[in-house]
């Protein structure tokens, strides 16, 4: 069932992409990622009260609340880094490079730290998976070559690529660490209590923000893009909800390899929704990370 849940939330977070893509131009990463974890919390919330789960918040360790709490912080500073990464670099070399170092350096914690073994199919599939994300995201360097901001260093050949590597190397790191605090918050958490911890914390954090950055809050971008920030928003929820439950269901080092599939599945949906065209590395990039998959699943 966690495999299954795992392979459901890079579906997710695919298709969440792919509907905030439509998005305006005025629409910063702030104002996704707020959105994203005020309506999370909320729905969260209602799911808590309607099935009791919330009850339950009393009786959480401390210890494990520290942990989710302190993972979403993490995870929400790695999101706003890995955005500011893209705005310096290519996609084509920001998203290999943070997914690759994210699998690897989970894998490799999870079995330092947390015990979790990593079998010949989670070594297998992750090899795999990484090959494929660097393949689905290299057929888009020579068009952002061409139709780029002129004002981004990176497309110039100066320091702008550098930058934008080592701070998808940063994300990388500090969604490592979040996934690993996850991990442990989870043990002795219900899994929709873990996720409404995970969006509390910066849902709180966000509110501050708003009012001492004006140009960061969502009122001011809500008008024209409000549809595709909520529905983005709704999936980030499902998202956050799979997340949890795959983590409870399932090892660390499974999950970790199989949500990375995402970039395949948003070639899929943006094919399938946006019309978008695959080319050879594409289709040789989602053949890789079916091979992922299917390699993780079998031989572990």
């Amino acid at each position: 069932m966690g495999e299954s849940l795992a392979l459901l939330n890079a579906v997710i977070w695919a298709l969440t992409g792919v509907v905030t893509k439509g998005v305006g131009r005025n629409v910063k990463p702030i104002h996704i990622v707020t959105t994203q974890v005020w309506v999370g919390f909320l729905v969260l919330i209602t799911i808590g009260l309607v099935t009791g789960h919330l009850q339950e918040l009393a009786h959480v360790q401390l210890r494990s609340v520290l942990y989710l709490a302190g993972g979403a912080l993490v995870n929400t500073a790695g999101s706003l880094v890995f955005w500011q990464a893209i705005s310096r670099s290519t996609v084509s070399k920001v998203y290999p490079t943070t997914q690759s170092i994210f699998i690897s350096i989970s894998v490799l914690a999870g079995w330092l730290f947390l015990g979790d073994s990593p079998q010949i199919g989670v070594v297998g599939g992750a090899i795999l998976i990484i090959g494929g994300v660097i393949l689905l995201n290299r057929k888009r360097d020579g068009a952002l070559k061409k139709s780029a901001d002129p004002s981004l260093p990176s497309e110039h050949g100066s320091s702008g690529d550098y930058v934008g590597i080592g701070l998808a190397g940063l994300t990388s790191i500090l969604w490592a660490v979040g996934f690993l605090s996850t991990v442990v918050g989870l043990q002795d958490t219900p899994p929709v209590l873990a996720a409404t911890i995970r969006n509390f914390v910066p849902a709180i954090l966000f509110i501050p923000i708003a009012f001492m950055i004006p140009s960061s809050r969502v009122s001011r971008v809500f008008k024209r893009n409000g549809t595709r920030l909520i529905l983005g928003a709704v999936l980030f929820v499902g998202s956050s909800l799979t997340f949890v439950l795959a983590l409870d269901n399932a090892p660390p080092g499974v999950v970790v390899v199989l949500i990375n599939t995402s970039p395949m599945w948003a070639v899929v949906l943006a094919m399938v929704l946006l019309k978008e065209r695959l080319d050879r590395y594409a289709l040789a990039g989602a053949a890789l990370s079916v091979a992922g998959i299917f390699v993780t699943l079998t031989f572990r």
